[in-house]
């Protein structure tokens, strides 16, 4: 609050010095008085920051030196290594986790975030200290302080995230198992009742039927205009063809075929083949 006081007032002696120089400028006894006034603010002003500055190193030493600060330190480092600990020793990432253990996984992690959430306020004096009182620092035991404030902020944080995102995990987990349990109750009811599961199962074949036919008849139905389709579009083409090939077989390959007087074929088989001009041969 002081610091805050000082920043302020701060703020409003520049503003003063910065205006001065324009109207204080002359001989009069008025402007000689502002300026002694002036001269007066800045050397209380001086003084208050150097008591100021005295009173920060005062405190910086004397928290230095407070083993109470150095205690609180070390205890909320070992007491946020064994929460991580705590944390990580429970898998809500196994599948076979029966449901009475996922239980005892939520309540553990459940305590543990309200746990993290308590040490908040004093995890944020601590920060507070050390932004005032170890920000420029140099030593090293004022090094070392600010480090392990800022590793306690960030280790803070850090559990307080992964803490909810397992307790979410663990919910949709819980969610899960509940809505498989109800499904076993109900099929187990069914299965214990004879005379609803046949009802069921009667009712299923009455309803299964037509929707099979249904099913039957969408998938053959697309396939038979189509290939009635396709035999009416190609039977002119195969007509064509078998003309073409009659007509193929029926064309002689040479022009001796065109003569039948030189064949000898069946026909002509029984008659003799050979001709004399001037009469049979003797004989």
């Amino acid at each position: 609050d002081m610091q805050k006081t000082f920043n302020s007032y701060k703020c409003l002696m520049i503003s003063i010095n910065l205006s001065s120089r324009h109207f204080l400028r002359g001989d009069s006894a008025e402007l000689q008085e502002l300026q002694e006034a002036l001269s007066s603010a800045n050397h209380s002003w001086t003084q208050a920051c150097s008591g100021l500055e005295s009173w920060e190193r005062r405190l910086h030493s004397a928290l230095m030196q407070c083993q109470e600060f150095h205690e609180t330190l070390h205890s909320l480092l070992l007491w946020l290594a064994q929460a991580e600990n705590k944390l990580y020793a429970v898998n809500v990432g196994d599948l076979s986790t029966p449901r009475s253990v996922l239980l005892e996984h939520r309540d553990t992690l459940t305590a543990l975030q309200e746990e993290l959430r308590g040490r908040r306020r004093q995890v944020s004096s601590l920060q507070e200290i050390s932004s005032q009182l170890l920000l420029e620092a140099t030593a090293e035991d004022s090094v070392e302080a600010k480090e392990k404030v800022h590793v306690i902020g960030n280790k803070l944080q850090l559990l307080l995230r992964q803490a909810a995102t397992d307790l979410q995990t663990l919910q949709g987990r819980l969610e899960a198992c509940s809505t498989s349990s109800e499904m076993d109750s109900i099929g187990l009811g069914t299965i214990g009742s004879p005379l609803l599961k046949e009802e069921v199962s009667r009712q299923a074949a009455i309803i299964g039927q037509p929707a099979t036919r249904r099913e039957e008849r969408r998938e053959s139905s697309p396939h038979r205009p189509f290939f009635y389709r396709v035999l009416r579009a190609a039977f002119p083409l195969h007509l064509l063809f078998f003309v073409l090939l009659v007509l193929a077989c029926l064309v002689p390959l040479s022009e001796e075929d065109y003569s039948c007087t030189l064949s000898n074929n069946f026909a002509r088989s029984f008659y003799p083949m050979l001709r004399y001009t001037n009469g049979p041969p003797p004989t």
